[in-house]
């Protein structure tokens, strides 16, 4: 995880990670699982963000985001830049409820 996350973002991100995981949901990668928590924290809110944080590449966050919403329904994607691609998403009611976050709290 990159350095721009604080000490305490980076816990809080774990914290709910192992929260997560217990639920055995079918994530392509591991990216999708700190996609999802990193959404419901309010850390990261588009995929260009989120390849930065996870150091890792935007086209892995865009397929595993394209994932979460079209597949799993925990995300959904609410504005894509079309020269970048880049994604900017939020946590859908089924997302929030496997992570805990209230969405009405995440839009304010």
């Amino acid at each position: 995880m990159s350095n721009a996350a604080t000490q305490d973002q980076q816990d809080a991100l774990l914290d709910l990670l192992d929260q997560v995981m217990q639920h055995e949901l079918d994530f392509l990668t591991e990216l999708g699982p700190l996609i999802l928590c990193a959404s419901a924290l309010g850390v990261e809110k588009d995929t260009r963000s989120s390849a930065r944080l996870f150091e890792a590449a935007h086209a892995l966050v865009i397929r595993e985001c394209t994932h979460l919403d079209e597949e799993l329904g925990l995300i959904t994607v609410e504005d894509r830049g079309e020269k970048s691609g880049r994604r900017f998403f939020a946590l859908t009611a089924q997302g929030a409820h496997f992570t805990k976050a209230d969405p009405l709290e995440m839009a304010s």
